[in-house]
């Protein structure tokens, strides 16, 4: 965790605002956002959402920033930007990019700390800078004025500056110095492990999106599965969430294999949790290979489904046949008359 800077903010003047006016901005702008976002979630989840939308993996099977085209990495700051406008609702300043309780606030986007460049426009002005890792899957976001006092001396030929050493030192870190990301579960996945699922073949030896698919959750079991890694595995595919369900998807391929995948609807997240596993969400999936609870019942954990209760299958159950995974009944719906009621 980075601590927020002991060094006091060094401002550069603005016609009409005090020193401590100014400082007194930076306060406010970081109220507001904490109004807004109490525990930096909100921000984790635009910086994630900007990464998944740049890579583009249901349509161009991408998981990895690197093989992004030099235009498209250059994009990013602009992207985040917009999301985080979108995402808070933000009013649009005159000169910097937005208006936090009436403040300019320009927000600066950059893979590494001090990489943020600033144009002679907020020379001045109150700035969001903001870094992330997919490698490292953290961020940090802070605030700073880009005073003169706070800038470099040398230029590049759009004119704009980096901060300098003390700029750097002067940032007001938010929510604690550093955030974690959802992981890019594809980017840190075993490679070996990885190149089974992307080179899945279906019938005929062929290029097939539903079994990538499905070799996802063979290979990924106990772990929540994000609907973007799903999406990026499906990659070509019309619909690929419709590919994990019934009716042909990952469920009914599994099934004979002894593996539920549960989802965030019906009755399975009270399977998941009856199992003891993480309980999906909407857009998460998880995998799990099951086995017909013992008699008498061992310490695991036990979910009764239509009758029967069954249990996370441990590694010696692996040298044993297994079972095909029962189905999960849906929710009775109520009746029309027992609604009238």
């Amino acid at each position: 965790m980075i601590e927020p800077a002991s060094m006091p903010l060094v401002t550069l003047p603005i016609p009409g605002l005090s020193s401590s006016t100014e400082d007194a901005e930076i306060g406010a702008v970081k109220a507001a956002l904490y109004a807004m976002d109490p525990d930096g979630q909100r921000m984790a989840s635009v910086i994630r959402g900007t990464y998944d939308q740049l890579l583009d993996g249901r349509r161009m099977g991408r998981w990895d920033y690197t093989e992004l085209h030099k235009t498209e990495k250059t994009h990013m700051g602009t992207l985040v930007e917009i999301n985080l406008y979108k995402e808070f609702r933000l009013a649009e300043g005159r000169v910097a990019d937005y208006l936090i309780e009436g403040i300019e606030v320009d927000c600066k986007f950059a893979k590494s700390i001090g990489g943020w460049e600033i144009g002679p426009e907020l020379a001045g002005h109150v700035c969001l800078v903001i870094t992330a890792s997919d490698d490292k899957s953290t961020w940090q976001a802070g605030l700073v004025r880009a005073s003169e006092e706070h800038l470099r001396a040398a230029r590049n030929r759009d004119m704009k500056r980096k901060l300098n050493s003390a700029g750097v030192a002067s940032i007001d870190w938010l929510w604690g110095g550093k955030g974690t990301l959802a992981p890019n579960q594809l980017l840190h996945m075993d490679p070996v492990k990885r190149h089974r699922i992307m080179s899945a073949k279906g019938a005929g030896n062929r290029e097939s999106g539903q079994a990538r698919i499905n070799q996802l959750f063979l290979e990924v079991q106990r772990s929540l599965i994000r609907r973007v890694t799903v999406e990026t595995v499906g990659h070509g595919l019309e619909d690929p969430l419709k590919r994990v369900r019934d009716n042909g998807g990952a469920r009914t391929a599994l099934r004979g294999k002894g593996i539920l995948v549960l989802g965030h609807q019906e009755n399975d997240p009270l399977v998941a949790r009856s199992l003891g596993l993480d309980t999906p969400r909407k857009g998460e999936f998880i995998s799990v290979r099951v086995v017909p609870a013992p008699k008498p019942r061992d310490d695991r954990p036990a979910a009764e489904i239509e009758g029967r209760y069954w249990v996370v299958a441990r590694e010696n159950d692996n040298n044993v046949p297994p079972i095909a995974a029962p189905v999960i009944p849906k929710k009775k719906k109520k009746s029309s008359e027992s609604e009238g009621k």
